[in-house]
């Protein structure tokens, strides 16, 4: 399937022969987009071109950290229940001495 989205710099994108490549730079004014293999290899493509490509558009570590839901505040330190627990315990009124 084509690429109908402009290249973002610093996304990584998997072409037809499933080689991983890095955006590094984009020059709108020259419509050229300078991309960084794996292998550290480096091309350029142009522009054009680049909305013939058949590339899917990867997601990055950041990305799929950004996607997993957060756990509120305090959840899962139970060592923060016990902390209270322990201060609760000095203000029992039935502790209290005569």
């Amino acid at each position: 399937m084509p690429m109908y989205e402009e290249p973002v710099v610093g996304a990584f994108y998997e072409d037809e022969d499933d080689r991983t490549f890095e955006v590094v730079s984009f020059d709108e004014n020259d419509g050229t987009i300078e991309i960084r293999y794996a292998d550290s290899t480096s091309d350029e493509i142009d522009l054009d071109d680049w909305y013939g490509l058949d590339l899917e558009r990867l997601e990055s570590a950041e990305e799929e950290e950004e996607e997993e839901p957060e756990k509120p505040d305090g959840a899962g330190t139970p060592d923060d229940e016990d902390d209270l627990d322990e201060d609760d315990d000095d203000d029992d009124p039935d502790d209290e001495e005569e």
